[in-house]
């Protein structure tokens, strides 16, 4: 469960709101009254209040099947707060909007969440340069926004509104870097491949721990890639192994299920940087899960589905102590949430950043993601 400390709430409040304004909606919009639709529950005399959150993912184009892992989770949230009475007597609605994980249209697709008043939250954007691109315009609306996925540390920082579920570019770099400077397979130095959003922390990590390679000869220096599942798989396709004889590490985003669609053997022992956690969910979660999406939650959707219990519980407080919602009261809550998790205790620092986040190492066998790295 979650608890909220009041005085802890006060503080917050203080250092993490900001003044706001609202820009514009639109492109991929799936409404579900996930009461009716998917818990088949009646409202019996009357309809209660309805509040809408949002949420921005790829519906379509490469990472579509990323983007229904991840629906499929927020929606059996939503279905499970609307089946017990919603949150504090309001009903559920959810606005779910495509991005096609492209920058450009996850900026316009918030600014499309930002007109509607009754919409006083949102779940995602899910990759580093869409949630980058939309933070702007939901800074502008005042809309709390959880991200499961490694939103860079500079666009946390700047937007108080703004809460990651992942670890920092920071840890993540560094246990990456670590790995690679002592595993057997290299030669305690690294190469960083120049194009990615996540070099610049591979490569600060990298220069921290004295351990950039500058050359570009043939050498048993690690390859890190901070790219994204498409431009990842692009790179090992034709990667020169007579050149870059040592390990390969990847940023978070570097392993995706197109690496391994696109990419096939070539991206084998891969090794992976993340926050997601390859484990046995609750019995309750994976096959109430199942019944909605035909198939096992992959680890994102348990991260999405964690996000949107924490986003629903701060609605929740903020209704029972402010008698209706707001979206400054939301951001509010959420900065001051503790909620235990299938992943893990729950909480925000002053930054929105996960505390105590965790980082796990996995590496590519076969067409698995989630292998253990050596």
């Amino acid at each position: 469960m979650q608890s909220i400390d009041a005085r802890g709430l006060a503080r917050i409040v203080v250092r993490r709101t900001t003044a706001i304004r609202a820009p514009a909606l639109g492109y991929l919009l799936i409404w579900l009254w996930t009461s009716l639709a998917l818990a088949g529950c009646t409202l019996p005399h009357s309809t209660p209040p309805i509040i809408k959150i949002g949420m921005i993912a790829p519906f379509e184009g490469l990472y579509r099947p990323d983007g229904y892992s991840v629906l499929y989770a927020v929606k059996l949230a939503l279905s499970e707060r609307n089946a017990t009475g919603g949150v504090a007597g309001y009903g559920v609605m959810l606005v779910a909007l495509n991005d096609d994980g492209d920058p450009s249209k996850a900026s316009m697709q918030a600014r499309k969440l930002t007109i509607d008043p009754d919409v006083v939250g949102v779940i995602g954007p899910f990759s580093r340069e869409t949630a980058a691109a939309a933070a702007p315009a939901l800074a502008a609306a005042g809309l709390a926004w959880i991200s499961p996925a490694d939103v860079p540390d500079d666009v946390v920082q700047q937007y108080p509104n703004a809460f990651r579920l992942f670890a920092s570019d920071r840890a993540l770099a560094e246990t990456l870097i670590g790995w690679a400077t002592k595993t057997p397979g290299g030669n305690g130095l690294v190469r960083v491949w120049n194009a990615g959003a996540f070099a610049n922390p591979l490569r600060a990590a990298a220069i921290r721990a004295g351990a950039l390679d500058m050359e570009t000869g043939p050498s048993r220096a690690a390859l890190a890639l901070g790219t994204d599942p498409e431009q990842t798989a692009d790179i090992l396709r034709v990667l020169d192994r007579t050149i870059y004889q040592g390990p390969i590490i990847g940023g978070p985003e570097a392993a995706g299920v197109v690496t391994i669609q696109r990419a096939g053997t070539a991206a084998m022992g891969l090794v992976w940087g993340t926050s997601l956690q390859a484990k046995v969910w609750p019995d309750a979660f994976a096959l109430a899960y199942r019944d909605l999406a035909h198939t096992s939650p992959r680890p994102e959707a348990a991260l999405a589905y964690d996000a949107t219990q924490v986003l629903l519980d701060a609605i929740s407080w903020d209704i029972t102590h402010n008698a209706r919602p707001t979206r400054a009261g939301v951001v509010a809550a959420v900065s001051a949430t503790h909620w235990q998790g299938m992943n893990g205790l729950i909480a925000f620092d002053a930054n929105g950043s996960w505390i105590n986040a965790p980082v796990h190492l996995y590496q590519i066998v076969g067409d698995q993601r989630f292998g253990l790295a050596p």
